[in-house]
């Protein structure tokens, strides 16, 4: 059953959240407007009351932030296991830092429900649960009519 325990890429000296900081402070590199040690120190402390945090710093994180998930791949073969959304698994296991915080906001205003089916599509996909319905029940009728024949049983 070890395939159904994910494994954390992570040494045991080595800390998500400061790993998390670091991903963001290179994302801000990259925008032109590095974070300073202070910034770093805010995000990585723990604070329960979410207005411990600068607005303007509040802000730029986010921004950053939506910029970093928007630009990972979400397929989970190419998937880098020490990348934002990845490391943002390990990190909130153990606390909620600041960043974690901050990356989940971004992660549920990101969040778009699908659109509804119309047309054609509703009615595929209709068709497609019903014909799964009767497949469902034909191969229970099947296994059941197997034992009856295999044991005899009428």
């Amino acid at each position: 059953m070890t395939w159904l325990i994910k494994r954390s890429p992570f040494r045991r000296d080595e800390d998500p959240v400061e790993h998390l900081v670091n991903l963001l402070a290179n994302e801000a590199i990259k925008a032109g407007s590095p974070l300073s040690d202070i910034e770093r120190k805010i995000l990585r402390e723990e604070n329960p009351d979410s207005d411990a945090i600068p607005e303007e710093l509040r802000q730029r994180a986010k921004d950053l932030i939506a910029r970093v998930f928007e630009a990972e791949s979400w397929d989970d073969m190419e998937r880098d296991p020490k990348d934002f959304g990845s490391s943002l698994e390990w990190a909130s296991d153990s606390r909620c830092s600041n960043i974690v915080m901050l990356a989940e906001e971004v992660a549920c205003e990101l969040a778009r429900p699908l659109p509804r089916l119309h047309g054609w599509g509703l009615v595929k996909d209709r068709f497609q649960l019903i014909g799964c319905a009767v497949l469902f029940i034909v191969i229970i009728g099947a296994s059941i009519a197997a034992i009856q024949a295999l044991f005899g049983w009428k």
